[in-house]
């Protein structure tokens, strides 16, 4: 199991936010919700197309779920809402 925490995906992404880098990815989603809600359901669909296959192929699963997680904590920061939020919800949700 790894010790990666998906707030440092979300500290970095607040933090190019921020700082605006030239040519970042990430500031292009931020900054288009538009984009980054194709995105998500781009990913969303790569990931169901390969859950559904009759042979599971891990590494390419866990790929389109890494990108699929990324571009969702995308949208969330371009959308000012704290992943920590979501984790509340899910936390509320199991009481």
């Amino acid at each position: 199991m790894s010790d990666f925490d998906l707030r440092e995906v979300e500290s970095v992404l607040r933090d190019r936010k921020a700082a605006r880098p030239d040519g970042s990815y990430s500031v292009t989603l931020m900054d288009d919700p538009e984009r980054a809600a194709r995105k998500i359901v781009e990913e969303a669909f790569e990931v169901s197309v390969e859950l559904m296959r009759p042979a599971v192929n891990h590494d390419r699963i866990v790929e389109e779920a890494a990108d699929l997680v990324f571009h969702l904590l995308a949208g969330l920061a371009g959308a000012g809402i704290a992943f920590d939020d979501v984790l509340d919800e899910l936390k509320r949700r199991r009481s």
